[in-house]
């Protein structure tokens, strides 16, 4: 055991002298110094490559958002296309439910279902325009389409009561404030229509479902002028 312990001893010096006889040869050989000062430099240049890629993918990704644009089944030239469907809410005489409207795609998927009514089930319709007057006699009792739209900027809103956009803002679309009538019981949220609204074909039924009304400032609250009692508001969607 001690002839073993006292051999392992006597080699460790040795050892030691040529690891640093070895070092000083490296540090002292201009070649090798130069070939690991490049072999370096190259190393930092592609962890600054990747850094730059890495930040412009986050940047990329982050500056889209997305809308929906009702009255339409397309999006403007400015956005792309998610999907496209049918504007859907509650029924207007009808106090339970959402209150906010949904744009439902028109390819659904199905989980586990009974394909009967429940009387303490959420109800969803189809939405039809009413008083749409200036869009024509050609939409009324109609269905609502919808299309959600993805736009290369960071964030978009909706502007009531205005039909074009601020300074700075890029515009998507215009149109004319609407929701459901004052007089109904069930509530509802705005919504921003289209100027230039599309039908669902094949579904003038009148079944008044989730319904849509023009939205016109009444002067009780509301600051009148600038705002005019009975004059119907216009919308703009907008991005940024």
């Amino acid at each position: 055991m001690i002839v073993v312990v006292w051999i392992l001893l006597s080699t460790v010096p040795g050892r030691l002298c040529s690891d640093l006889r070895d070092k000083r040869l490296l540090l002292n050989d201009q070649t090798v110094v130069h070939e690991t000062i490049q072999q370096l430099q190259v190393e930092v240049q592609q962890l600054k490559t990747e850094v730059t890629q890495l930040k412009q993918s986050q940047s990329a990704s982050s500056s889209y958002t997305s809308y929906i644009r009702w009255g339409r089944h397309s999006c403007p030239a400015s956005s792309t296309l998610t999907y496209r469907g049918f504007a859907g809410g509650h029924p207007y005489n009808e106090t339970g439910s959402g209150v906010n409207f949904l744009c439902l795609p028109d390819d659904p998927l199905w989980g586990i279902h009974r394909d009967d009514f429940n009387s303490y089930s959420g109800w969803i319709t189809g939405v039809e325009y009413e008083g749409g007057y200036f869009f024509g006699s050609g939409t009324r009792n109609y269905d609502v389409p919808c299309a959600v739209c993805l736009t290369p900027y960071s964030t978009s809103i909706m502007i009531p009561a205005r039909n074009v956009c601020y300074d700075g803002w890029h515009m998507e679309y215009s149109g004319y404030l609407m929701s459901n009538a004052h007089r109904h019981i069930g509530e509802s949220e705005y919504l921003c229509v289209d100027e230039k609204p599309d039908i669902i074909p094949n579904s003038q039924s009148n079944t008044d479902g989730a319904v849509l009304y023009m939205v016109e400032s009444v002067c009780r609250s509301l600051s009148c002028p600038p705002y005019v009692a009975g004059r119907e508001l216009t919308c703009v969607v907008c991005s940024k």
